[in-house]
């Protein structure tokens, strides 16, 4: 008798497990369906950025400055005319910010995908009969999921540097250049 008792804990926590992990499956392919076309950033480091594939349009202030991937700059619809310095300036915060973009995307799928194999590790220990297993095959997921993190954290910083250059050479940006050394502290930790 006690042996079907455990048997039958073992198999509804395995079922538990198997709905925990078809959720967290739905939620993956869901995050992939979105567009990028258009995508605006709620509570993060780009809080103030609205991201598109041929441009960034940053909110400051009650106004919006917009920046192509051309690093061409336009602040309140007016096209701004810049030096070949200033552009490549823009142009690196444009490149970073969608670059941040992607990377936060292929992060957030990446731990959806590590939260899938947990649940299965979880699973596949449960049923024969070692439950600790689950941790130790998670490693090498943590480890690549710590580098993307690194890569992203480094695209901010390069963000942070492109806004602060802008700024120095044409203050008419500097309401728009709401980046802070805070949101780079803040990715680090």
């Amino acid at each position: 008798m006690i042996s079907l008792t455990r048997h039958s804990r073992r198999q509804d926590s395995a079922m538990k497990l198997a709905a925990a992990f078809a959720a967290i499956m739905i939620a993956a392919t869901l995050a992939g369906c979105g567009s990028q076309d258009r995508i605006v950033t709620g509570n993060s480091v780009l809080n103030h950025i609205e991201l598109g594939d041929d441009r960034i349009s940053l909110h400051g202030d009650g106004g919006i400055a917009v920046i192509t991937d051309k690093g061409d700059l336009s602040i309140e619809g007016k096209a701004v005319n810049l030096t070949p310095d200033q552009r490549a300036q823009a142009q690196r915060l444009y490149t970073n910010a969608i670059g941040v973009r992607d990377d936060g995307v292929a992060l957030g799928k990446a731990g959806a995908g590590m939260a899938g194999k947990a649940v299965g590790s979880a699973i596949e220990g449960l049923v024969k009969g070692d439950p600790g297993s689950a941790g130790d095959k998670m490693d090498a997921e943590a480890n690549n999921m710590a580098q993307q993190a690194m890569r992203l954290c480094k695209r901010v910083i390069e963000m942070r540097k492109a806004q602060d250059s802008l700024v120095e050479t044409l203050p008419a940006f500097k309401p728009y250049a709401n980046l802070s050394q805070g949101d780079v502290i803040d990715c680090q930790s």
